[in-house]
């Protein structure tokens, strides 16, 4: 695998969390920053194409209104790694 390319920075972090990484050992601090980071990012992303999603079908077959709708969209928030308390703003149209 190819290494990628460094920058450092510096951030603040909780002490206790910082202890427990350590504690836990197996990994730097840095490599688990990235690994959280790049999960982090991974996440929106999916939550960004599930907007898009409902955009979408909101614009072709009307708002998603009905509490079975509501159902769907939070059960495929939980699947696909969102927050289900957040769909209610997803429904654009």
């Amino acid at each position: 695998m190819t290494s990628l390319a460094k920058r450092k920075v510096s951030v603040t972090l909780d002490a206790d969390l910082v202890a427990a990484l350590e504690a836990e050992g197996g990994t730097t601090l840095s490599a688990e920053v990235n690994s959280v980071l790049r999960a982090e990012f991974a996440r929106r992303k999916r939550q960004q194409a599930l907007e898009d999603l409902l955009d979408h079908l909101a614009a072709e077959r009307g708002g998603l209104d009905t509490s079975e709708d509501e159902a769907e969209i939070a059960r495929y928030m939980r699947l696909l790694g969102g927050m289900a308390e957040d769909h209610g703003e997803l429904r654009a149209g």
